[in-house]
């Protein structure tokens, strides 16, 4: 059982360093069936607590009973209809046309759908399905976005969504049609994840501020272990070709560094360098293995390379285009180009390699490349863009084209 006791100077603070709405928190117990959920809401006239009681099983008669009604039925549909398989998820919703820059610029990012949960990727029941459910008082357990802050892809079809409020990692396989979550590491559940990244061999990097570790996950969702070292506060998250991660400690206002045995190799910037950051919070990494970090409090992105030797800067403080107000979230698409999200600009600002602004996306709204308080973006190999919508509660889905066209 997880509890999280934290005062409203806590949620003040978490809320300043852009951790998710502090007034949504949920509780998970009896965690990984998730059949007991708690939601507290925190407001300086104090806290609401709101139970769901899920259902977790019956008496073994009843059960038995069940079992047997479950299998005539199956019997007899299976005789009738034999199996049914979904269609994987379409990348693109072609009800909505939505470019920028707007025609009769050529197009260079295309919206191509969201996902607000897990009603958009499950297939629709048919009426067995719901008649078995009916029958056996059993039902999957769905748990909706309630702050989306980071997110990543497998470069297929599956895609992680940290919630920091919720305390799990939400697992969207758009192939399969299936929804699953990460919630157990070890004794111990998620508190607030942050950040999150997959590997070549697919597996999955989580950080927890909350619990002030980085877990590993396989492709399959089984926890492996912590990474060892000592974090104050972990958030961003990346890795590089060499298969080194790199991951921001907030509060420690510097980099550490693992290697691809996930053994710890050295801090970054070096503590010798003269270039320091403050309250650091999202990392991204290009093909040459140049390391792009969010400086959120000195209001710009700064740019080193692989050894730590810094290079320039992108942005300064301003409500402009190329400037910013609270930086956030770094990715960087197959041609180099520099996407940074603004949760108070609540759009995604694009620049290339030398700093210089090509293109924002987005506005205050609720609609197609509308956003309210964005967090985390990635790109994938096929420079799809992922943004986490946080305020919003759902994940919107872009695509780069490049002059060729989209590859």
């Amino acid at each position: 059982m997880v509890h999280d006791q934290r005062d409203m100077g806590s949620c003040q603070y978490d809320r300043f360093l852009g951790m998710g709405p502090c007034n949504r928190r949920i509780h998970l117990e009896g965690l990984p069936h998730h059949r007991n959920i708690q939601r507290e809401t925190c407001n300086p006239l104090g806290m609401q607590r709101h139970t769901v009681l899920l259902p977790v099983g019956a008496e073994y008669g009843a059960n038995m009973r069940k079992v047997y009604v479950l299998l005539i039925i199956l019997v007899g549909f299976f005789q009738l209809t034999g199996c049914v398989t979904s269609e994987p998820l379409a990348w693109r919703d072609y009800g909505i046309n939505a470019v920028w820059p707007p025609p009769p610029n050529p197009p260079r990012v295309r919206y191509l759908r969201d996902l607000k949960g897990p009603d958009d990727v499950l297939p629709q029941k048919g009426n067995i399905t719901r008649f078995i459910e009916f029958v056996t008082g059993e039902d999957g357990t769905k748990i909706e976005f309630i702050s989306p802050y980071g997110v990543a892809s497998n470069g297929k079809s599956v895609v992680y969504v940290t919630d920091v409020a919720a305390g799990l990692v939400h697992k969207y396989d758009l192939a399969t049609r299936t929804v699953s979550y990460l919630s157990q590491v070890g004794e111990e559940r998620l508190v607030r994840p942050a950040g999150v990244v997959v590997d070549r061999e697919e597996n999955v990097y989580v950080t927890d501020a909350g619990q002030a570790k980085v877990y590993k996950f396989d492709r399959n969702g089984t926890y492996l272990f912590a990474l060892a070292g000592t974090f104050q506060r972990p958030a961003g998250i990346a890795i590089n070709s060499r298969g080194e991660k790199f991951i921001v400690d907030v509060l420690a206002h510097k980099l550490k560094v693992y290697d691809v045995q996930d053994k710890f190799v050295r801090d970054f910037p070096q503590e010798d360098s003269r270039i320091s950051l403050n309250l650091p919070s999202n990392v991204a990494i290009d093909r040459n293995d140049d390391v792009y970090v969010t400086d959120s409090m000195n209001f710009k992105v700064k740019v080193f390379d692989h050894a730590g030797n810094y290079k320039y800067s992108i942005g300064e403080i301003g409500d402009a285009p190329g400037s910013f107000a609270r930086p956030k979230g770094i990715a960087v698409d197959g041609d180099g180009h520099i996407y940074i999200i603004d949760a108070s600009h609540e759009n995604f600002q694009i620049f290339n390699r030398e700093g210089k602004l090509l293109l924002f996306v987005g506005r205050s709204g609720t609609g197609p490349g509308e956003f309210s308080l964005p967090s985390g973006i990635h790109i994938d190999a096929q420079n799809r863009i992922f943004v986490a919508d946080t305020y919003n509660r759902r994940i919107q889905i872009f695509q780069y084209e490049t002059e060729g066209g989209t590859r």
